[in-house]
């Protein structure tokens, strides 16, 4: 109950009571003069002098000044009106002009600070004591300033009486600030606040907040002095529990900034965090309110030159965490009228809630999706606009900081909501458009945010990420603040990821599904939940392919620094060879060339992919992809060159299984591929080296092989001979293409009379004839019509038909042979005398002088012949003990 005078509460008074009240009025009047005795004197001087000047404008500012709630005759649209539910807005004050001049850019962001308390006219006002409730024995003489019926109304249940008695509050409040009395305008205020505002009865509560809006609309002009503390009460009931408290507080606050104006600014953030709140309030006329009052705060914010944004920033920072729809399109929406205003200077702080609207793009509600993209969008265009103007005259900067926005950004463009992660690759897009190579420093974050996008299902998406990757391209690597090794280590990130997430040819067939994996430092999105592994593998292609293809950039421009990662690398590419697609094995093959070439890498590259053709995944690799892979580092790297390094490292193999099946492989590669081409014609020399003289002609075999040719024909015979004695067919075809028949012959020979012929040696016989029916045996063939001159040629197809079970490859070579004269058949013999064949032999390992100078031409056959007859000893000895087991 509030409290009263003695006189109030007896009807007929006594002298005692008297006497108690005289004290009482003794005791205030003592403890107000000496609360106003430490001031009285500073504020007298300022009081006369300001006195003459209050009083010229008392007159206009009552008409000026609105009332706490709308009367007939006063000021319109000035006041909210609660017995409607709502309030008119303020009256619209004329915008100021957008442009942004030179003289307003330089004070951008410096708004608020230590300012000294001025009014809205500008004057220094008076310090006072004004942030303390007087204690209840002064605030009792405050009582009689206000008449008992003004007491009681002002917690009177009916609004009308309430109204009332604030209007008498106003004008008490108003003749006393304009004498000067501010000792007695300070307890009014204390007794409004501790005996109403403060007041655990809500009725109180209202008419306590009814009250001190009215008392400030009184001030005329005091506001800085006693706002600290009338505001404060007012913030508190924003928290009521009564919605109705909570909507007459919206209209204090609204009418008390309404005539402040400039002297509420410091009470901005306190004001804003109780909006912040209301802003979700469940009430809908509270909300109402507060959008009232927000808008009008907006307004002042907006003209005021003393608005802290730095301390908003912070406040804002904090309240960009919130999900609730209502808060986030009131932060938002502050964040773009401060945007307008052209003294206020967001982009120079928006690396401190760039992450904040980013997060309200994933928002489900679609409005809020929508402002937050138009907030983004505008600061993008004025970066634009910045960059244009520096571009042209060279003054203008950024205002941020550029490396905390890309570090935001790409976090973003992995987002799994596809509008945030889109908006931040556009984002990121225009970045590296509009700031070039300022931005090398950050290129690794660049590269991190583009390759997963490249790879995404949305066209969009991925026309962005290639539009951006296509950018990157033309920035200068070779740059002194450009981080080769995190670049490197990026490229090295998403290898593993493509990697993981690509199945094998064995993985397709039994398990259906590719095992899906990421790295925590990039998302890429379940592009590929369902489908076939080939599906999966397709959808990490195009970042495959871009990383290899970063890869292959790094080596030509920063080589040595990629060479020092090379033994985390090759494992990668060989595993982008094994399961990629075969554009992703063509630029993995060629990355490893460059790795290769013109360096001392090269032995240890095909030495390491050999080993990717072992075991079961190795021979299913081998033979979907082998020809490939070998068919593309020939065509890299130089096909002799390859083929001897290949063979050299066969020679020494010890899995025997293995060396065949790779030696089978390399002579199908050898004969019918066309990067091969090379090889095979400098084998075709062989042929003048060994055949018998036959005067001064000269085989045509030889036209393929002139004197230009950098590979010696006797080197690369003898290099491919050693590994091809893993299979009787690839010596057997190895000889017959060089022109070697004769020797092809005793090859025969031993394997007939020497070893034991097995079922593996049965169809490698078996596919020589099938090679020998095929193009690259076509000159071989034609030779067969002259068999006069060729006797060995035809004994030696003779000697493999004999071996040959009679099958259909029996029949083949048979039919092949019936087309040889008979007549000559009956001379083979006579043809191939001993004599004949020693003088062949001996002409074999001397110097040739007739076609190649100082060139050695001679082929040790017989040495050849052990290394064969050894190695294919080894495997039979083999098969005869796996037979056994």
């Amino acid at each position: 109950k509030r409290p009263t005078s003695p006189s109030m509460t007896s009807g007929s008074p006594t002298s005692s009571v008297m006497a108690d009240a005289e004290s009482e009025k003794e005791k205030a009047a003592t403890y107000l003069s000496k609360v106003g005795q430490d001031s009285g004197s500073a504020m007298a001087a300022d009081l006369e002098e300001n006195k003459r000047s209050r009083e010229e404008t008392a007159e206009e500012d009552q008409k000026t000044q609105p009332s706490i709630l709308p009367t007939s005759g006063k000021v319109k649209g000035a006041t909210m009106d609660v017995a409607g539910g709502s309030g008119a807005a303020s009256a619209g004050h004329e915008r100021r002009s957008e442009s942004r001049s030179n003289g307003a850019a330089a004070g951008k962001g410096n708004r608020g600070g230590d300012q000294t308390p001025q009014s809205s006219s500008g004057q220094q006002q008076l310090q006072f004591p004004n942030h303390k409730i007087l204690p209840q024995h002064v605030t009792i003489t405050a009582q009689q300033l206000l008449p008992t019926s003004v007491l009681r109304n002002l917690y009177d249940k009916l609004y009308e009486k309430r109204k009332a008695a604030a209007l008498e509050v106003e004008q008490i409040v108003k003749s006393l600030a304009g004498a000067g009395d501010l000792n007695r305008v300070h307890a009014l205020l204390s007794l409004l606040v501790r005996d109403y505002a403060l007041s655990p009865l809500f009725n109180h509560r209202k008419g306590g907040l009814i009250g001190l809006a009215a008392a400030t609309v009184g001030l005329v002009g005091n506001f800085v002095v006693f706002l600290p503390l009338i505001v404060p009460p007012v913030l508190r009931s924003f928290d009521d529990t009564d919605s109705r408290v909570r909507y007459y507080a919206c209209e204090a606050l609204y009418n008390m900034a309404k005539v402040a104006r400039d002297d509420f600014v410091p009470f901005f953030n306190d004001v804003f965090d109780a909006l912040c709140k209301l802003s979700a309030d469940v009430d809908p006329n509270v909300q109402n309110a507060a959008h009232l009052l927000d808008k009008l705060i907006k307004d002042i914010v907006s003209e005021s030159p003393h608005f802290d944004l730095i301390e908003f920033i912070a406040l804002l920072r904090q309240r960009l965490q919130v999900r609730n729809p209502y808060v986030r399109q009131f932060l938002v929406s502050w964040i773009a009228v401060l945007d307008s205003v052209p003294d206020i200077d967001m982009l120079e702080h928006l690396p401190e809630f760039m992450e904040g609207l980013l997060s309200m793009l994933s928002d489900p509600n679609r409005d809020i999706r929508q402002q937050a993209d138009a907030a983004l969008g505008e600061f993008l265009g004025e970066i634009k606009h910045i960059q244009r103007t520096a571009d042209t005259e060279g003054e203008i900067v950024v205002p941020f900081d550029v490396e905390k926005v890309v570090w935001v950004l790409v976090e973003r463009a992995q987002h799994s909501d596809e509008f945030t992660q889109l908006t931040a690759l556009a984002w990121l897009h225009d970045f590296v458009g509009l700031f070039g190579n300022q931005l090398v420093a950050h290129f690794d974050h660049f590269l991190d945010a583009v390759l997963p996008c490249l790879s995404h299902p949305n066209q969009r998406m991925s026309q962005v990420a290639e539009g951006t990757n296509r950018t990157l391209l033309s920035l200068d690597t070779k740059a002194e603040t450009f981080d080769v090794v995190a670049t490197i280590r990026v490229i090295k990130r998403h290898l593993e990821v493509c990697t993981r997430r690509a199945p094998s040819e064995a993985e397709a067939s039994t398990t259906g599904r590719s095992q899906r994996s990421g790295t925590p430092h990039s998302d890429y999105s379940d592009h590929s939940q369902e489908g076939s592994p080939r599906e999966q593998q397709g959808s990490l292609e195009r970042t495959w392919l871009e990383a290899l293809r970063w890869l292959s950039v790094l080596l030509d421009r920063n080589k040595n620094e990629v060479l020092s990662v090379l033994d985390d690398l090759l494992p990668l590419l060989f595993e982008a060879t094994a399961d990629g697609s075969e554009e992703v094995v063509l630029k993995a093959l060629e990355v490893e060339a460059s790795i290769a070439k013109g360096t001392s890498e090269f032995q240890r590259l095909v030495a390491a992919l050999l080993d990717r053709f072992r075991g079961e995944r190795g021979s299913e690799l081998l033979r979907q992809r082998g020809s490939l892979v070998i068919r593309r580092l020939c065509a890299l790297l130089g096909a002799s060159k390859v083929f001897i390094t290949v063979s050299t490292l066969l020679v020494r193999e010890q899995d025997l299984p293995f060396a065949s099946t790779m030696v089978q492989a390399l002579n199908l590669i050898l004969l019918t591929a066309p990067e091969l081409k090379q090889p095979r014609d400098c084998l075709k020399g062989v042929y003048d080296l060994v055949r018998p003289s036959d005067g001064n002609s000269k085989s045509t075999s030889s036209e393929g092989h002139d004197q230009g040719q950098r590979d010696d024909p006797v080197e690369l015979f003898e290099s491919l001979y050693r590994s091809f004695s893993h299979s009787c067919c690839a010596v057997l075809s190895l000889c017959i293409h060089a022109g070697a028949y004769a020797h092809a012959c005793e090859v025969l020979d031993c394997l007939g009379t020497k070893l034991e012929v097995t079922s593996n040696q049965l169809l490698e016989l078996d596919r020589l004839v099938q090679l020998l029916e095929s193009p690259m045996f076509v000159g071989t063939r034609m030779r067969l019509l002259d068999p006069a001159k060729h006797p060995a040629l035809c004994k030696c197809l003779y000697g493999v038909l004999t071996l040959l079970p009679q099958a259909k490859a029996f029949q083949t070579l048979n039919g092949r042979l019936a087309s040889i004269p008979s007549d000559v058949l009956a001379r083979l013999n006579e043809l191939m005398h001993p004599a004949s064949a020693k003088k062949h032999r001996d002409r074999s390992l001397t110097r040739s002088k007739d076609t190649g100078g100082d060139r050695e031409s001679g082929i040790h056959f017989d040495r050849l012949l052990h290394v064969f007859l050894t190695c294919q000893q080894k495997h039979v000895k083999l098969h005869s003990t796996q037979a056994w087991e």
